[in-house]
């Protein structure tokens, strides 16, 4: 039977321990008349001796309620990715609850045969074992609690209440050793068995009693010392496992082997006696040495054990702590995390999570001497799920940290445990090239490409309007081709030149740059999203001096990784928006659904400005004197851009296909350091040779590359219509157009402008590079009749 420690000083008198007694036996009578337990007759001699004791102990006995009250017990919460498997686990008594049948049998007789062996025969309290008890203790002998499995329950569930609610007084009163406590007690457990099965009663008995250090409930304690279910549990760990209650600490079999061996034969023996296992059974599992049983699965609380998916699982618990539909205050929301027995399902792929940290890792090993970071993220156009979130750390969100550790995720805002996020660099310019077109410009037409002061931008919002520095502001390009004077929109989006996106935002407004931006999800990283008036203020405010051409048109603006992946999504997906998505369902205890924001998608943007946004980066990546280096994803069409910062501090590139957007960051997190002197995937780096497509495209092209196999390929937009003055000086109906020098899309798009449909033939040439088109068959301009085949001849580098 389970025993609690004295109530009695020491040196208490055998007249007063008599006297108590005879309280709580006239409490027991008077319980034992509540259910239906004739032992009235047994002590009515005592009760007609002293009738003023007899009348306080009934008094006392019915000061107490019949009925047990108590909030529904802690219980973990588990974060899954979306392939159900385990991320996390939050509690503040480690606790899962199981129902009975899927306890193992074992289990069940173990306990019943070790606390409580008359438990199917009474009613709540045992009379024999009370009456044992009692009298063991008013004689000076071992105090004995005498409590039934009912009682040990009612104990159990009282105190966690207490806990739970934070109430010292209530908490004292359940743990206090006095016969009061006990005749409460019993009295709620005689009305518990009137309202619940012994199966009901067994099985909220299982589930509460703490079965180790820190496990509470049998399903706990059995991952934790077997690393399987309670419902697979032998005779011998059964055995371990119901000793354990007795005392967690006193019968550890880790801390203390020798003591959970005795203990466990103990409960074996009363196995054997109540005829539960055979003497076989008892001499198999008696002669196994407790070390050899023991399989130690230790889960801690929190993201730390989630591994590399330790950053998504942070971000997952920011999210949810953030969300006022899920509880209305901060307090409540934690409070439902870490005891609700909540089941979080998440957006998470571990095939593509597992892809990206292994590429990150291998090309810039986290513990490495150069301290530099890396990054990559996804979101899947149309839905917002964030699919993928990893970098080249650790996570720990402790004290101690080590080499490659941290709790900084580097892809998310500040207020959703990132970082103040990092400057973009060109990455920024399709948000540009976005109001350009929204504006009726287009692709074709001409901007100017030389390097002047430029003191005036356009900017509404700006006391005057406009934007102004004496000095001027005077970008100077980076490029790796020859520029002529004037070049299109296009061609200064595939190289990426800053003279002319300056001389862009020359004809367009900052305010309503950085405003389009905002609209499709890009704010600097160190404002909140779950806050309303980060999308409400005006946006002069919220850029406040960095409301200038450095900063809105070539990106020396912090944004996050995330943020970024969300934003550039909305090209591959017709021009809907999808808030950044990590959790697709909460469900509690009970398998109720509950309250979140969930899902948040818009058109945004016009489908034909998404389409012609998608169109132009496509260009970006397949084109190989652009930026994107023809580094393209075999089978499945894709666009993106490269970014740098200032004095190549931070490089990037972010890219999409139909199926997935992903952002890549390299950089230093803790301080401007140009990346120099170490090698990734044997590439030294040199100082001042640093850029988008150094680290981070290579990164980005082999990740999409490994998670796009199997996937279906999905085209992207075809070449936006042209204006008519474009349309006449490009292509005529009826005549082949000249195509040759072109990349494939491109040519494809115009041949398909002129009518024709397309073939494609590749072939050796020693004068056009690799990807490039040679020429048509027809030869350009022939007359052809709409609706007949070109072939486009490709060229497949030198023969």
């Amino acid at each position: 039977m389970a025993r609690t420690p004295s109530s009695s000083a020491p040196g208490r008198s055998l007249p007063v321990a008599l006297l108590q007694t005879l309280y709580l036996l006239l409490g027991v009578i008077a319980v034992s008349i509540l259910g239906g337990v004739l032992l009235a007759g047994f002590f009515l001699p005592a009760v007609s001796a002293t009738s003023a004791v007899a009348e306080d102990g009934v008094d006392l006995f019915e000061s107490y309620p019949t009925e047990l009250e108590v909030e529904p017990l802690n219980e973990a919460s588990r974060i899954e990715a979306a392939d159900g498997s385990l991320l996390a686990t939050f509690y503040t008594e480690n606790r899962i609850m199981v129902p009975l049948e899927e306890i193992s049998p074992y289990m069940q007789q173990a306990v019943v045969a070790v606390e409580d062996r008359r438990f199917y025969e009474h009613g709540g309290i045992d009379p024999k074992g009370t009456v044992r008890a009692l009298l063991s203790n008013a004689a000076g002998g071992a105090t004995q609690g005498g409590s039934t499995l009912t009682q040990q329950y009612v104990k159990n569930a009282l105190l966690m209440d207490a806990v739970q609610r934070g109430d010292q007084e209530d908490q004292a009163a359940a743990t206090e050793q006095t016969y009061g406590r006990k005749l409460r007690e019993a009295k709620l457990a005689i009305s518990l068995e009137k309202q619940w099965s012994k199966d009901e009663i067994l099985n909220a008995y299982l589930n509460v009693a703490q079965f180790g250090p820190s496990q509470y409930g049998v399903e706990t304690g059995a991952q934790h010392y077997f690393s399987k279910s309670a419902k697979d549990l032998n005779p011998g760990e059964a055995a371990l496992l119901a000793g354990i209650t007795n005392g967690p600490n006193q019968y550890d079999p880790v801390g203390r082997p020798e003591a959970g061996e005795k203990r466990r034969n103990e409960v074996l023996g009363d196995m054997l006696r109540e005829g539960y296992i055979t003497q076989a059974e008892y001499d198999q599992y008696t002669a196994q040495p407790v070390e050899e049983m023991l399989t130690i699965k230790n889960v801690r609380a929190g993201c730390a054990d989630a591994k590399g998916s330790g950053f998504f699982c942070d971000y997952v618990t920011r999210t949810l702590l953030n969300d006022p539909e899920f509880a209305p205050t901060y307090e409540e929301r934690r409070k439902l995390l870490y005891g609700g027995g909540l089941t979080i399902r998440t957006t998470l792929d571990p095939a593509k999570q597992a892809a990206a940290e292994e590429i990150l890792q291998r090309r810039v090993p986290g513990d490495s001497e150069s301290g530099f970071g890396h990054s990559i993220v996804t979101v899947e156009p149309g839905s917002g799920k964030i699919l993928t979130m990893a970098e080249n750390r650790v996570f720990n969100p402790y004290q101690e940290v080590g080499p490659g550790e941290t709790a900084i995720n580097y892809n998310v805002p500040q207020d959703l445990g990132g970082s103040s996020g990092f400057p973009v660099g060109s990455t920024f310019k399709p948000f540009v090239l976005l109001e350009w077109l929204k504006t009726g410009h287009g692709l074709m037409d001409r901007v100017g490409t030389a390097r002047e002061p430029m003191t005036t931008f356009p900017a509404q919002c700006l006391s005057g309007g406009a934007w102004r520095e004496r000095e001027g502001y005077n970008p100077d390009n980076a490029v790796s081709v020859r520029l002529a004077p004037m070049e299109t929109v296009l061609n200064a989006t595939k190289f990426s030149v800053n003279t002319s996106y300056a001389n862009m935002a020359r004809q367009l407004d900052l305010c309503d740059i950085a405003e389009g931006a905002r609209d499709i999800g890009v704010v600097p990283a160190t404002y909140n999203p779950y806050d309303p008036t980060t999308w409400d203020m005006p946006i002069e405010e919220m850029y406040s001096t960095e409301l200038a051409p450095s900063v809105v048109v070539l990106g020396e603006l912090r944004i996050s990784a995330l943020d970024m992946a969300a934003a550039y999504a909305v090209f591959a997906a017709d021009g809907t928006y999808c808030k950044p998505q990590a959790i697709t369902e909460v469900v509690d205890r009970t398998g109720e659904a509950m309250p979140i924001t969930g899902a948040a998608c818009h058109q945004a943007v016009d489908k034909d400005v998404a389409d012609a946004m998608a169109w132009t980066l496509q260009q970006d990546l397949e084109d190989p004197r652009a930026t994107g280096r023809g580094k393209t994803i075999p089978g499945h069409p894709a666009g993106g851009k490269t970014g740098t910062s200032g004095s190549q501090f931070h490089t990037w590139y972010v890219g999409f296909t139909r199926q997935m957007s992903t952002a890549v960051w390299f950089g230093h997190p803790q301080a401007n350091i140009r990346p120099q002197g170490f090698a990734v995937d044997g590439q030294m780096l040199r100082r001042g040779s640093v850029w988008g497509n150094t680290v981070s495209l290579p990164t980005w092209q082999e990740y999409m590359i490994r998670v796009h196999e199997g996937l279906p390929s999905e085209a992207l937009p075809a070449q936006p219509a042209m204006t008519n003055t474009q349309a006449s000086q490009s292509v005529q109906p009826g005549t082949v157009p000249d195509v040759s020098g072109m990349v494939l899309s491109e040519a494809q798009s115009a041949l398909e402008a002129a009518g024709y449909t397309v073939e494609v033939q590749r072939e050796a040439s020693d004068s056009v590079g690799q990807w490039y088109v040679i020429g048509t068959d027809p030869a350009p301009g022939t007359s052809l009749p709409e609706g007949q085949t070109v072939v486009i001849r490709q060229s497949s580098g030198r023969g």
